[in-house]
């Protein structure tokens, strides 16, 4: 996809002029299928890479994201065009309306599907979701699959099998903490080579 397709999506969709550093190759990484790990700083727009390209690719996205506040935080921000494609799963759900969000998705209505990690643990969850033909998986916070580090939460250890479960999309690890060491570790947990894109730590004093 050439740039004159990606930047009136970004206009249309969320209204910014243009990509700031990094985005553009991330979002291009994204939609073409290719496994890669950003390392983006906070503040840079690391979530608009991957609801932009969500909206772009043809099967869903399925985001795990380690804090429901987050999710919730996220989904409010979208855009109204995006949101009204988007939805969450997590444990602050009834039963009966995480089924009939994933028998929504599983039907088209959803572009992109926040999840929480813990999701993973269960058969019946990754059942439901392999029936979705999930083309990318976005790993926010993915420097949290590493057993070596601070961060570490043990149901990122669940990703890889998922991963095997849903037939093996694509993959988009987003963080801003990632050494050399931790890149590799991120890759050897989850079984991947991916692209890495970095950008500067220094940055104008935007919010997108």
């Amino acid at each position: 996809m050439g740039e004159l397709q990606l930047l009136p999506a970004l206009r249309r969709l969320f209204g910014f002029p243009a990509f700031r550093p990094g985005q553009e190759q991330v979002v291009r990484a994204a939609v073409d299928g290719r496994d890669t790990l950003a390392l983006m700083p906070t503040g840079s727009g690391k979530s608009l890479t991957y609801q932009l390209a969500a909206m772009l690719r043809p099967t869903p996205t399925l985001v795990l994201s380690p804090l429901i506040a987050l999710m919730k935080d996220q989904l409010d921000k979208l855009p109204p065009e995006v949101a009204s494609q988007s939805t969450l799963i997590n444990s602050s759900l009834e039963p009966g309306e995480a089924a009939r969000r994933l028998r929504d998705a599983s039907e088209g209505r959803y572009r992109l599907l926040y999840v929480a990690p813990e999701r993973l643990r269960q058969r019946s969850f990754l059942d439901a979701v392999a029936g979705i033909d999930i083309g990318l998986v976005v790993i926010d916070e993915v420097h949290c699959v590493s057993m070596w580090g601070h961060d570490f939460r043990p149901d990122y250890l669940f990703i890889r099998r998922a991963l095997d479960a849903l037939g093996s999309p694509a993959i988009l690890g987003m963080t801003a903490t990632a050494t050399p060491t931790s890149e590799r570790e991120i890759a050897a947990a989850l079984g991947r080579e991916p692209e890495v894109v970095r950008t500067s730590v220094v940055r104008p004093n935007l919010r997108y």
